[in-house]
């Protein structure tokens, strides 16, 4: 399969998995509706990539933000292929001292955004599209206590995803999870009081992987025949058993 032409909607592109994503997938072609949440992040990617990135500008925690995305996609790509569900946030903390407000905020961004930008993009999925949500091995093992509430919504998502995947297949859409262990990414650097577990990790696997590293397997999934689908795919760094 090829994504010369295709129309790909990726979201949280302005750094890591997201921006990695769209950078090989204009370099195959494709022309990329990048969604972040700062409008600056977007001039170095947008110089990069030039007229093959339309950037969008959205605080996806926002109900009524997400309602305007959802009506700007629309007028900008009548016709999707391709979206790859990235952007999400991390909570290092108990859930017990977790406020409830900042629960609330968790699940905003890594459950209830994927699902309302998703259930606005599929009408625009021609036949053959491709729904890709990015989760994290969290969701099945946990570390410790307080990656409790990043793991409860990523468990949240992958199982909309699995109800996804039922619904759309049918339609012959194609819906993929993919599971990242240890990825060295920006979002760490803003998490409170993660510091400490960061540089223990980092001596338990030394070699993390790279945000390219995933691009490349959400490039290899997207790229089987129309026959195959990728339903899930765990990511791990060597040094990460699980």
């Amino acid at each position: 399969m090829t994504l010369r032409g295709k129309t790909a909607i990726i979201t949280g592109v302005s750094s890591g998995i997201g921006r990695a994503t769209a950078t090989l997938l204009v370099a195959e072609g494709a022309r990329v509706i990048g969604i972040a949440r700062r409008s600056e992040k977007f001039t170095g990617l947008q110089q990069e990539l030039g007229s093959a990135l339309v950037s969008l500008e959205a605080d996806l925690a926002l109900p009524s933000e997400r309602s305007r995305l959802a009506v700007e996609i629309a007028r900008r790509a009548p016709v999707v292929d391709i979206f790859v569900s990235n952007a999400a946030e991390c909570v290092y903390e108990s859930a017990l001292a977790l406020p409830a407000s900042r629960l609330d905020h968790l699940f905003q961004v890594n459950v209830l955004a994927a699902v309302e930008l998703c259930a606005a993009i599929v009408p625009l999925l021609r036949g053959g599209g491709h729904v890709v949500q990015i989760s994290s091995v969290v969701a099945d093992f946990m570390p410790n206590a307080r990656f409790g509430p990043y793991a409860a919504s990523k468990a949240a998502i992958e199982q909309l995803t699995v109800a996804l995947r039922l619904e759309l297949q049918p339609k012959g859409v194609r819906v993929s999870l993919v599971r990242p262990g240890l990825v060295d990414t920006p979002i760490y650097d803003q998490v409170p009081g993660f510091d400490a577990t960061r540089e223990k990790l980092k001596q338990q696997v030394t070699h993390w992987l790279a945000p390219s590293d995933v691009a490349e397997a959400i490039l290899w999934l997207l790229e089987r025949p129309a026959h195959v689908t990728v339903s899930e795919l765990d990511l791990l760094p060597t040094e990460q058993t699980r």
